[in-house]
């Protein structure tokens, strides 16, 4: 039985105020070879952490010269990162930032961002990971409700918060078929690389910083947590699309409270709040947080999201929450009535 009917099913899984989406998408590891053998891997490892609480995360720590090197402190870890060398870089060059996103977003690519090359261990598993999966289907749910946003005005804005290096943001305005005679995308986020590479895609795709987009380096925490810093600086309904899409899950339930409430001063009456989090129920969790050991984030029940929109002040009736049938994310759709 598939993830998708599996929660359905189940008695009180699914709170009967909000309101649900289901779908699915294609994705490179419906056809690539190897599918079932590095999905059963990956299932056999996750169930003995599962079996096994007391199993560690890998840590990385500082070698020789500096250089950061992973120590790990299971044997499911030591299995996984063996003779995958591009997994291991990935892990101690890139995770937890946003660049490490982007062999999961194109693990088709040659190298990774950090310059290693990708080796043919290393590949199928940011194919066929379920996490991996989730990763890009959140991007497409994202691109579909954003789509007919950008398509049904003559203007509009975009706020991308925490945009890393705004990949499936700029896919998503990249494919759409854009009505609106004037356009502009605000990206920001504290991590000055992130920025620099979300430049460089940017204009690959065409577009011109100054005209078509904007970079801002700030400090979520310091300017939408404890403070509405970021709300003063940019004015309250100053886009009709702002997203979340990265960084919801990485806020405990008082500070995902306070996100929700500041970032919804940003959107315009009609306009759209985008947000994801990790659900408790994917089904590989365990090997993404202790036999990866991406970092800590707070994955969560539909109840628990329900809890914190209630909590920010928001109407059920203008939530919409969407779940792809990989069954990693929750993509909530939070409208601004007119």
């Amino acid at each position: 039985m598939s993830w998708q009917p599996f929660l359905t099913v189940i008695s009180g899984s699914v709170p009967a105020d909000l309101a649900i989406k289901h779908t699915s998408y294609s994705d490179i590891s419906d056809n690539w070879p190897m599918k079932d053998q590095v999905s059963e891997q990956i299932d056999d490892i996750n169930q003995q952490l599962v079996n096994d609480p007391s199993l560690e995360a890998p840590e990385i720590i500082l070698g020789n010269q500096g250089m950061r090197r992973i120590r790990c402190r299971n044997k499911l870890s030591e299995l996984a990162f063996h003779n995958r060398p591009a997994l291991e870089e990935w892990r101690c060059q890139l995770v937890p930032t946003a660049l490490a996103l982007w062999a999961v977003q194109h693990p088709l690519a040659e190298r990774l961002i950090s310059g290693g090359e990708m080796d043919l261990n290393s590949r199928p598993w940011f194919i066929h990971a379920n996490d991996a999966r989730g990763i890009r289907s959140r991007a497409k749910v994202m691109a579909a409700i954003a789509d007919i946003h950008l398509n049904t005005r003559v203007s509009g804005n975009w706020i991308s918060l925490a945009c890393g290096a705004a990949v499936p943001v700029l896919k998503t305005l990249r494919g759409a078929k854009l009505k609106a005679q004037k356009f502009t995308l605000l990206l920001i986020d504290h991590d000055r690389q992130s920025l620099k590479f979300a430049r460089g895609l940017a204009t690959q795709y065409g577009l011109v910083e100054g005209h078509h987009f904007q970079l801002l380096m700030r400090n979520l925490f310091d300017r939408m947590i404890v403070s509405d810093k970021l709300v003063q600086e940019l004015g309250e309904q100053s886009a009709e699309l702002v997203d979340g899409l990265g960084i919801f899950e990485y806020f405990s339930q008082s500070e995902a409270v306070n996100f929700l409430r500041h970032a919804l001063r940003l959107v315009k009456p009609g306009g759209v709040l985008i947000i994801s989090n990790m659900l408790k129920t994917s089904p590989q969790i365990d090997f993404a947080l202790r036999c990866v050991g991406w970092t800590t984030i707070y994955p969560r029940t539909l109840f628990e999201l329900r809890d914190i929109i209630l909590a920010a002040g928001i109407g059920l009736q203008n939530v919409t929450v969407t779940l792809p049938s990989d069954g990693v994310y929750a993509v909530m759709e939070i409208n601004v009535v007119p």
